[in-house]
């Protein structure tokens, strides 16, 4: 946990957003929790290396949860009576492909994020990224937020062609509208768990809407529809592989872009 001194002494470790803990888990085995971070509406965890000390939120799937998250977050929360403010939001975690050739276990790293009523927000970090050969490689693109889950390729596809997206998701839109009005900088890395052309059935979007599953409600769809094994099969097999990827790839950038945790 580094300790910046400007106008008064404040932590400002960079901070990361993931809605669950199965998009975290890789990049935790990484950046190791060192301590809790008391008083959060959510599991939050001070994780890493000294030099390179992370905040890191599980805070639940969709605009709600995010927004009662990152309200604790930017409102200078005290530890040990010294203020917290950080120097970079990050919002992490996977992201539906909105286009042909995006496969399961891209990453994304936003440079512009919108959402469905035309609302916009360049990404402030990282900027450029050091000329290097990234493993696993990094694409760009624009991300759009949506109030729910899709499983519809088609309304992906129209999705995407609407607003020129890559990729969709639940909560960037509400990360990059609040680090933008307190003028944190913020940046988005997604991985995309389900490619445009493959189909999430309505009754396994309706099973992950709230994020938690939990065993009884598993069994209720298993009975209702014995068919949806498979399905819950191929997810769980790609977010895997996708969250591997994710951790990889966002503990790079921050260890390239952000050495020594230099400032932004």
């Amino acid at each position: 946990m580094r300790i910046a001194v400007s106008h008064l002494l404040q932590f400002d470790d960079p901070c990361i957003l993931f809605p669950l803990h199965r998009e975290a888990a890789p990049f935790l085995r990484e950046f190791r929790p060192q301590e809790r971070a008391p008083g959060a509406p959510v599991r939050a965890r001070f994780c890493g290396p000294a030099w390179l000390t992370v905040l890191v939120l599980e805070t639940g799937i969709g605009a709600a949860r995010t927004e009662t998250a990152l309200t604790w977050v930017l409102g200078q929360p005290e530890f040990g009576k010294v203020p917290y403010r950080p120097k970079l939001v990050l919002s992490a975690g996977f992201a539906g492909g909105l286009q042909e050739q995006l496969q399961v276990g891209d990453v994304l790293l936003a440079d512009e994020v919108v959402d469905l009523v035309g609302n916009r927000w360049p990404t402030t970090w990282p900027g450029e990224l050091p000329t290097t050969e990234w493993r696993p490689p990094i694409q760009r693109g624009r991300f759009l937020s949506v109030p729910q889950l899709v499983g519809d390729p088609s309304e992906k596809r129209r999705l995407g062609e609407k607003y020129q997206a890559a990729a969709l998701d639940m909560e960037s839109a509400h990360v990059a509208r609040m680090c933008s009005k307190q003028g944190i900088p913020f940046g988005c890395v997604r991985v995309v768990s389900d490619a445009l052309a493959t189909p999430l059935s309505p009754r396994l979007v309706s099973l992950l809407a709230g994020g938690r599953v939990s065993w009884l409600a598993l069994a209720g769809l298993l009975l209702r529809a014995p068919g949806s094994l498979g399905e819950l099969w191929r997810l769980a097999k790609d977010t895997r592989f996708a969250a591997g990827q994710l951790g990889t790839a966002l503990g790079e950038l921050l260890t390239l872009t952000l050495p020594g945790g230099k400032e932004l």
